[in-house]
């Protein structure tokens, strides 16, 4: 017995199958998955380039070390500064800063003493500011290491920046009839820098330490 033709379309049109949608969206779930994990691997790579620049553009270098010998109108290198003492004297009427330490009274030197000055100019050539404080300047009079008078000692405390210089004038008080010897200790610097009278040079001039 034959079927129907009705019948045998029917039957064609059951067996024809529905594509089968499962492996593209596992191919389209897989590709998501893939470049989620590539966007936040750039973002990390972004975030630990911007940390990584951000710590070495904060970082601070040792600007250097060592003891320094110097003397009267030589240009010093200090680490990223340039120091100049352009006098160091005995004098018995020392001059006197329009910015001092100390607005007390100068005191007059005791018998047997006098006045030793120096003429300071320190410029800082780095981009980290320098700390400049007339205090850390100390001077050797025969065996005596004093500090700083600072009544007729200064200008105050400040910092200096890139490309700008200060001028000091340092007063200290000791026994009269010795050569001086400056000596200068910042804290920003990990070392002790001495600075003589200049010595007789019978070219004409003062040589630089740089």
């Amino acid at each position: 017995m034959r079927r129907s033709t009705s019948t045998a379309v029917h039957e064609r049109r059951l067996r024809i199958r529905r594509p089968v949608r499962q492996p593209v969206t596992a191919v389209l779930l897989v590709l998501s998955i893939a470049a989620c994990v590539g966007w936040m691997a750039g973002c990390d790579s972004d975030r630990r380039s911007s940390t990584e620049s951000a710590t070495s553009s904060t970082e601070k270098v040792e600007v250097g070390s060592g003891d320094i010998e110097g003397a009267v109108g030589d240009r010093i290198k200090v680490g990223a500064a340039i120091m100049t003492v352009r006098a160091l004297q005995a004098t018995f009427q020392p001059a006197v800063p329009e910015q001092r330490l100390s607005e007390q009274t100068p005191p007059a030197p005791g018998s047997g003493e006098s006045f030793y000055q120096a003429y300071v100019t320190v410029e800082n050539t780095d981009v980290s500011p320098l700390r400049m404080d007339a205090e850390d300047f100390i001077c050797a009079i025969g065996d005596s290491v004093v500090a700083i008078e600072p009544t007729r000692s200064g200008p105050l405390p400040r910092s200096l920046l890139k490309n700008t210089s200060l001028d000091l004038m340092l007063t200290f008080k000791a026994e009269a009839g010795y050569q001086p010897i400056l000596i200068y200790r910042p804290a920003w610097y990990d070392g002790v820098i001495t600075v003589s009278p200049a010595s007789p040079d019978p070219v004409g001039g003062t040589g630089s330490t740089y």
